[in-house]
């Protein structure tokens, strides 16, 4: 699951199309028939010149997902394609133009299609994985995505994370308190 693009006109909120994404990969890892890379082994991809089976290549995947998000108003578009690396020709392609509030299940049509598409078996137990949102507040689940970015900073150095760190936990608190349910949050 490649980095997906941000479309939004806010160039700041890369932190959201990268939450898609990490809910993505995460959803599909989850599915003990696939082979999911980690996140932080695709990150190099994003904004590459390489091409899909190049990439296949060096990440040793039959298959690539990647897509863009964007957001306007109170809606959101998310694009996904699934990309055979071998061939370089999409499997399977779909574009989601819901209200944000319809993210979630967007996040789990996306996972659901490519299990379809690729033949995987999933259990009942990893369905309802799937189709468990992490949250039904969509500002906490916002909150926790900032708090994320800024924690994990792929690319950044150490100090440059540790300067981030207060505000990435006045974040996550602010989402716990918007949502006390929010078991991510309170992990992270």
């Amino acid at each position: 699951v490649l980095p997906f693009e941000n479309f939004d006109p806010d160039k700041e909120s890369n932190y959201f199309a990268d939450g898609v994404q990490d809910d993505i990969l995460t959803d599909l890892a989850r599915i003990a028939d696939l082979k999911v890379i980690g996140r932080r082994s695709v990150a190099q991809y994003r904004d590459t010149k390489q091409s899909a089976r190049e990439i296949g290549q060096a990440l040793q995947v039959a298959y690539l997902l990647e897509g863009s998000v964007r957001r306007l108003g109170g809606r959101i578009t998310v694009t996904a394609h699934l990309i055979d690396t071998r061939t370089e020709t999409e499997k399977w392609a779909e574009r989601y133009d819901e209200e944000l509030s319809d993210l979630f299940k967007i996040q789990n049509q996306i996972s659901e299609a490519i299990v379809s598409k690729l033949k995987a078996v999933m259990t009942p137990a990893e369905k309802a994985a799937i189709e468990t949102p992490p949250t039904e507040d969509m500002q906490a689940y916002e909150m926790y995505l900032r708090a994320k970015f800024l924690m994990v900073g792929v690319g950044l150095r150490v100090k440059e994370i540790a300067d981030k760190l207060p505000l990435a936990r006045k974040l996550l608190e602010d989402a716990i308190a918007r949502d006390p349910k929010f078991v991510s949050a309170y992990c992270l």
